[in-house]
């Protein structure tokens, strides 16, 4: 794992665009690391992303070394 880059163990659940959001810390910079899911309930949703926390932090770490942002920033991650 890429200890330049630090992930926070808050996570949010946007019951309208069914995402959840957790921030990355890449050198002082926050980055938002988005991931869009199938699943409309909140503690589903939250339950998911502890069960593959570790996955996803993979996931958005490879994608941060592509420099693989977003127009605003954030990057996209893939639904597990």
């Amino acid at each position: 794992m890429n200890q330049g880059i630090l992930f926070n163990d808050q996570i949010e659940f946007d019951g309208v665009s069914y995402t959840l959001t957790f921030n990355a810390m890449v050198s002082g910079m926050i980055v938002p690391c988005i991931i869009t899911t199938p699943i409309n309930e909140q503690s589903k949703a939250l339950a998911h992303f502890a069960q593959h926390q570790f996955d996803y932090e993979i996931q958005a770490e490879q994608l941060i070394e592509d420099d693989a942002y977003q127009p605003d920033g954030s990057i996209k991650l893939a639904f597990l």
